[in-house]
């Protein structure tokens, strides 16, 4: 069974450093590093997005909080659908639009277009936000691989944690932005597929004699509490509001700058805030 495992950790290790290869012939100047030259199909930048925000605490730490939390936890997942759903829906072409227009391939860079800033202060600014969220990010991410190896493969923790730094840190850089999205399609394909089939497993394994509600109300009524079960009214809102507030988190998923936009579109000389664009999106209608 464990060299089972291995054999599949090989595989899937395997694969990935096959999409850094593939995409570092996609590798031609800084933009197709950081925005994989914004020629990126729209399906895999959406899987890339979600497979990145949704990676380890989607399947380790929100499946945790949810047996803890109980039906509460519910929240979390309106304020991210809520999150994504704006950001998709009504961020995603103006942002497209004037990125292209700046030229911009990070969001330092359109942010010091758009306020066209005369010095470096706001990029600084920005980039050390972004640094600092990132790292943050990063490190809980990291974490989850270190537990995964721990817990599936009896690696000890520290060990699987480096083991997944380096596999990332390989394939990033040789690949750049192209990479990231490959592969994020490529897991984020996974991560659809288990997910949808978990609950089918559990189902059939678990005792149909004693529902999921019931068995959770006898471990603690607040379990089955959409609204926190907390006896205390502003407590229950402000666990509501913290839980769905990290919907907040997905508006700053700025991916669909590396969009390609539709192939129909002709070119055309426009301005943005008084700056030229050449780009075929130039057509594409603000919302």
């Amino acid at each position: 069974m464990m060299l089972t495992k291995f054999i599949v950790l090989a595989v899937y290790v395997s694969i990935l450093f096959l999409i850094g290869l593939l995409a570092s012939r996609r590798i031609k100047s800084m933009s197709d590093f950081y925005v994989g030259g914004k020629k990126m199909g729209y399906w895999a930048v959406a899987f890339s997005a979600r497979a990145t925000g949704e990676s380890g605490w989607l399947l380790i730490g929100l499946t945790g909080m949810g047996a803890l939390a109980g039906f509460s936890a519910y929240w979390v997942v309106l304020g991210e659908l809520l999150g994504v759903f704006v950001s998709w829906f009504f961020m995603a072409k103006r942002f497209k639009r004037k990125s292209d227009a700046y030229g911009s391939i990070t969001v330092p860079d359109y942010l010091e277009s758009h306020f066209k800033s005369t010095t470096h202060t706001l990029r600084i600014l920005s980039a050390s936000v972004l640094s600092i969220f990132v790292v943050i990010y990063v490190s809980s991410q990291i974490d989850a691989t270190g537990i995964a190896f721990e817990s599936l493969l009896d690696i000890n923790y520290y060990v699987g944690a480096l083991i997944g730094f380096f596999i990332v840190l390989i394939y990033i850089f040789v690949g750049g932005f192209v990479a990231v999205v490959w592969s994020d399609l490529f897991q984020g394909l996974l991560m659809f597929f288990g997910l949808v089939l978990l609950p089918v497993v559990v189902w059939f394994s678990m005792d149909h004699g004693l529902s999921i509600t019931k068995g959770l109300h006898a471990i603690d009524p607040a379990l089955t509490d959409i609204w926190g079960g907390n006896e205390d009214g502003w407590m229950n809102l402000f666990t509501i509001l913290g839980f769905s507030m990290i919907g907040l988190g997905f508006l700053g998923c700025l991916r669909y700058m590396s969009v390609s936009c539709p192939l129909k579109m002709k070119r055309k000389l426009i301005k943005v805030d008084g700056w030229p664009l050449h780009s075929p999106c130039s057509l594409m209608p603000l919302p």
